[in-house]
């Protein structure tokens, strides 16, 4: 049987570059004096009480302690006339051209929107309609947070290799500088874009060899949108923020633990060890994400981008923005294993594991 690979990636960043210049001084001291108590500093807890993997990312939290703009430098932000699914739109026709497959040809498109223009709307419906996709077509919007690659990857195995499509089409945005105003904190952290990728069937032994997904509702107050202290229908201005500081500190210090037990699992299921990971894509919630989880796995022989720092968070963009920006890099070539790691609020969390080329 034929696996299911990754035909063509698009992507689409916004023109509009926002720099740390864009915070007021006045803001910037008061994030200063506001993360000089941060629950997250190493001194919070007792150091006998944390795994490896939460003294690496409490290590790698001490290197911006004193960063307000945690290793951020610039972010792309949406002009105020474009909509989410124009964005999508844009990264999906790169996509599809690049694999050669015409919108007539899509049987499924999934999209994650997390901050769409109306609320109640199946947003992949909109994206379909400015592609022009067919009438008899699945369109899914789908809620999965940053975590949504990976969720998208292993539906469209599952169509894919049922029959039931041949071709589907998973779309990415974020549009969340919309949801923040330049007093709060975590404004200076996101970014906009988007990215999409087209699966389809490939020849046996390449494409997705493996998928790993947790699950975990317990920490499901660790971050939101909505509106601080009310429920988010309820009036205010809606926004990023944490409910339950300490399922935030816990997601935190999980992370790592959970990325490297996420790998491993994924690489042991693919019947390959960790060295033979030859790329490796990882969620940009943080400048140092990628590299601590990358060592907590064993992934020494990987090459990699970070796009943190000039891009900022960009939600369940982040790991098909890096897979295509490997390619264009030239780090990323047919017949390489592929890993990924991804994690999103709620929370779930995944690995997958492919070799790249859609040789069909």
């Amino acid at each position: 049987m034929a696996s299911t690979g990754i035909l063509g990636i698009g992507t689409y960043i916004p023109p509009i570059v926002r720099t740390n210049e864009w915070w007021s001084a006045e803001h910037v001291t008061r994030w200063r004096e506001q993360m000089a108590h941060r629950a997250t500093r190493a001194e919070a807890s007792s150091p006998a009480e944390h795994t490896s993997g939460a003294m690496a990312t409490l290590a790698a939290l001490a290197e911006y302690a004193d960063d307000p703009f945690r290793g951020a430098v610039e972010r792309r932000v949406m002009p105020d006339d474009m909509t989410c699914a124009e964005m999508e739109a844009h990264a999906a026709r790169e996509a599809l051209s690049r694999a050669g497959v015409a919108p007539a040809d899509v049987d499924v498109i999934l999209t994650q929107t997390p901050v769409p223009e109306h609320l109640m709307v199946n947003s992949a419906c909109i994206t379909h309609r400015l592609l022009e996709l067919p009438p008899r077509c699945i369109a899914l919007g789908t809620e999965a947070a940053c975590n949504a690659f990976a969720v998208h990857a292993t539906l469209a195995d599952a169509l894919i290799r049922s029959g039931r499509a041949r071709h589907v089409l998973s779309v990415h945005s974020s549009a969340i500088t919309r949801t923040h105003g330049p007093s709060e904190p975590h404004s200076a952290w996101w970014g906009d874009g988007a990215a999409a990728a087209v699966f389809g069937p490939v020849a046996d032994g390449s494409g997705l060899l493996a998928a790993v997904h947790h699950a975990d509702g317990s920490g499901c107050d660790a971050l939101v949108l909505g509106v601080p202290g009310l429920r988010w229908w309820e009036v205010g201005a809606v926004t990023t923020y944490a409910p339950d500081r300490v399922a935030t500190r816990a997601m935190l210090l999980t992370i790592v633990d959970r990325s490297g037990a996420a790998l491993r699992d994924a690489l042991t299921e693919a019947g390959l060890d960790p060295a033979a990971v030859e790329f490796y894509a990882a969620h940009q919630g943080t400048p140092w994400l990628t590299r601590v989880t990358a060592a907590h796995a064993g992934l020494g022989n990987a090459a990699t981008v970070v796009t943190f720092p000039s891009l900022g968070n960009m939600n369940s963009v982040n790991v098909p923005f890096i897979l295509a920006e490997g390619e264009r890099r030239g780090l990323l070539r047919d017949g390489m294993v592929v890993a990924t790691f991804s994690g999103g609020l709620g929370e779930t969390w995944s690995s997958l594991v492919l070799r790249w080329g859609c040789e069909r």
